[in-house]
């Protein structure tokens, strides 16, 4: 064989433990692994490329994946002296099981429908572990039903539920704080946290990536999500676009695109065959979209407790702050109540429209 030391490189024979010319020893005593505490927990490295190859596991229970070898650490030194049981990580269904059994017996029979009622319109959540669940994933659930133009009492039953639930997790030592509570239903005052303040819609315009550019328009426009991926190219102009869902009131209405906004709406518009957004190169499914591609972005902004709803919100925000008239409001937002109100409000056409808009931004 051939010395191991590079310098060396001498012919010496198989059964020499030192090389005779340089002394340097030839066979390398495996380094013995660090061997942490019984029930310290341990960390290992899945395979392929994966954006969080890092997994923590203690007490045969696995406590999340994370992006490095340092994340899944703190992950273990924060569940040190915690009790983890097979119901840290339990799924929404089954916390929704063990909750219910305890709940139920309390109630009235109408009382145990309408939670029960709640939980069949949260099939999005079912498989989700509990503690990985938080506010945007709340509001997510609950802004589909507002889009569908459901009633406010389903989704004010919908937050009960998810409240509840995440109480009863917090004392099962499950999750360590009620996210649901941060949840905000339309109509109600919108609360600081659930707005995009100044330096978030700073750091989203400082990215530019596509899906950045796409929560930009939505907040300078008040769109829904649905609006803005299905919007049709012919009814895109200038400075706005004809578009809407959900009732009477919100179908093919003026979607005002202030200034501030124009660039991100034209480099759609000049990439788009038949809707405004077939030109994104990313998810095209709006689903998707919020749970893949606006999380992600949010995540590496470290922009918090935000869905694509927050965007409207901060859109009414700053239209009230600005006085801008409410019937005007109520057509740029698609509200159901402006079929009522526009009797008293016949001078409202498309020129008052846009100029009320205009004061937005």
């Amino acid at each position: 064989m051939i010395c191991k030391n590079i310098k060396c490189k001498k012919e010496i024979s198989d059964d020499f433990e030192y090389c005779p010319y340089c002394g340097r020893k030839q066979t390398v005593a495996e380094r013995k692994k660090s061997k942490r505490p019984n029930g310290a927990g341990s960390v290992y490295k899945n395979s392929g490329h994966r954006s969080k190859p890092w997994v923590a596991v203690r007490n045969k229970q696995l406590l999340g994946s994370y992006a490095t070898k340092a994340e899944a650490f703190e992950a273990l030194e924060r569940s040190a002296g915690a009790s983890i049981t097979e119901k840290y990580n339990y799924t929404f269904s089954e916390i929704y099981e063990l909750w219910s059994e305890e709940k139920y017996r309390t109630l009235t029979k109408k009382g145990i429908e309408g939670y029960r009622s709640a939980y069949r319109n949260s099939a999005a959540l079912y498989d989700k572990k509990f503690r990985n669940i938080k506010t945007p994933d709340f509001q997510s659930v609950i802004d589909r039903f507002a889009e569908q133009g459901k009633s406010k009492s389903v989704a004010s039953k919908l937050k009960q539920l998810f409240s509840q639930m995440s109480q009863w997790a917090m004392r099962e030592d499950i999750t360590t704080k009620n996210y649901a509570t941060f949840v905000t239903l339309e109509g109600e005052e919108t609360k600081d946290k659930n707005i995009f303040t100044d330096t978030d819609i700073a750091k989203l315009k400082a990215d530019n990536s596509e899906t950045a550019q796409i929560v930009l328009l939505l907040i300078y426009t008040g769109a829904r999500i649905t609006e803005l991926f299905t919007a049709e190219k012919t009814n895109c102009f200038d400075e706005y676009f004809i578009g809407g869902i959900k009732t009477e009131a919100g179908k093919n209405r003026i979607i005002y695109v202030p200034e501030v906004a124009r660039e991100y709406y034209k480099y759609f518009v000049q990439s788009s065959k038949e809707t405004l957004l077939d030109g994104y190169s990313g998810n095209k499914n709006v689903n998707n979209f919020r749970g893949r591609d606006f999380d992600e972005l949010m995540e590496k902004l470290s922009i918090e407790g935000k869905t694509p709803h927050s965007a409207r919100h901060t859109f009414t925000s700053q239209a009230v702050k600005n006085k801008v008239q409410p019937e005007v409001l109520q057509q740029l937002l698609g509200h159901a109540k402006y079929s009522t109100t526009v009797d008293n409000y016949s001078h409202i056409n498309k020129d008052s429209i846009l100029a009320e808009a205009q004061k937005i931004w």
